[in-house]
């Protein structure tokens, strides 16, 4: 059988939720582009799905230029206008609003599924081309000048540049070998959604336990919150072993009873977690970007909006540029790193200081937490700096 011949200008592996905005704004740069995706389109649910994200202002922005966002919000999305951080162990705690930069919220707690089911048929729409494949192979290139070549079925897709945004478990980073920093947290995020006597009113929570922390995430419904819980593995086993009422009843106790009574309205479903990221974000003619680049501890929420701003400036740093020139590739290639990689350090030395400063009883660090939370509570500019990088107008974030 005669193998089928496509060449484009992007192969894109990985259709979720950064590898699909990331084709779209290519495609609207009119670049020809593919992307290569294992499962079908997700469908739209009546119920609340368990993966969610958190996403600010620049994210949904991202989301509202491929032309998402107002389906997504019409679909279903829970916008927060306050947040509530607590330390369980101690007299730590902040709060700020929307109401103190001048903003109409914070974020927005949107389902995973229901992104990347507008983001593909946005994708569609722009033209871009996507193909269910299960499996590929990359063609072993004879030099770096060459185009890259990869084998789906019987079809041979010829491509002047590869982005790998498939995962953590990325199979274009293994192809490509570039060095991974790694370390588990000894956790599991446990994720369900939980029915509440109070309702949230629209504020973020979490509070910090010596097991981890735990979240509670505001949904369209004003008395559901979809849970976050990073607790320790022999935790995490413990809390598997329970009833869905004793579950609920350990969510209830473990946030002070901040909602009142609690009730488990979904399967709880956990996932180890893990930080890494590439010291190297590109090989030639291939680049990495979102989870495929780096994954980072889902305490602050800040996972999808980092993939987010890869995908803004990929798209900035290829804007007009020859992909078929590997000198001119490279250089864009090398910005894009750049910028990212700064970003991506210091997101994850945020969260180590947070998860390693606040998984600890000594008295000492818990006399300093509670000192590190009044600051910010009292001093309105740095309350305001927090507040705008949670948004997502502050520039480094």
């Amino acid at each position: 059988m005669t193998m089928k011949r496509k060449k484009r200008d992007v192969v894109i592996v990985g259709g979720g939720m950064i590898g699909l905005s990331l084709a779209i704004r290519l495609a609207q740069k009119n670049r020809q582009v593919v992307v290569l995706e294992r499962y079908e389109q997700p469908a739209l649910s009546n119920e609340l799905a368990l993966r969610v994200s958190a996403l600010n202002a620049r994210s949904r922005g991202l989301l509202q230029s491929c032309g998402a966002w107002t389906k997504i919000q019409a679909h279903r999305t829970g916008p927060y206008e306050s947040m509530q951080v607590w330390d369980k162990d101690s007299p730590a705690h902040i709060e700020f609003s929307a109401a103190e930069i001048n903003a109409a919220d914070l974020g927005a707690i949107a389902e995973n599924n229901v992104v990347e089911h507008f983001l593909w048929e946005c994708a569609e729409q722009a033209g871009v081309e996507i193909l269910q494949a299960g499996e590929w192979s990359i063609i072993e290139a004879g030099d770096e000048n060459s185009p890259v070549e990869i084998k789906v079925g019987e079809c041979l897709l010829t491509a002047s540049l590869l982005v790998g945004t498939d995962g953590g478990r990325s199979k274009v980073r293994q192809y490509t070998e570039l060095p991974l920093t790694f370390w588990g947290y000894g956790q599991q995020g446990i994720v369900a959604n939980i029915k509440t006597e109070q309702p949230h009113n629209g504020v973020a929570r979490q509070v910090f336990l010596p097991t981890g922390p735990l979240a509670l995430l505001p949904t369209p419904d004003a008395h559901t919150v979809s849970i976050v819980w990073s607790a320790d593995e022999e935790l995490a086993a413990d809390l598997f072993k329970e009833t869905p009422e004793r579950f609920a009843k350990q969510v209830e106790t473990e946030s002070g009873r901040v909602l009142g009574a609690c009730e488990c309205v979904s399967d709880a479903k956990a996932f180890p977690l893990r930080m890494q990221y590439v010291r190297q974000w590109y090989l030639h003619r291939i680049v990495l970007a979102g989870d495929a680049a780096h994954t980072i501890h889902p305490l602050a929420g800040q996972g999808a909006n980092l993939g987010f701003g890869d995908v803004n400036a990929l798209t900035a740093q290829l804007d007009g540029v020859d992909l078929s020139s590997l000198a001119q590739l490279q250089r864009s290639l090398s910005a894009y790193q750049r910028e990212r990689k700064a970003d991506t350090q210091l997101m994850i030395a945020a969260m180590e200081t947070f998860k390693r400063g606040f998984g600890t009883a000594n008295p000492l660090v818990k006399g300093l937490r509670a000192l590190a939370f009044a600051l910010p509570n009292k001093f309105t500019p740095l309350k305001r700096k927090l507040a705008e990088t949670a948004l997502g107008t502050d520039p480094r974030s």
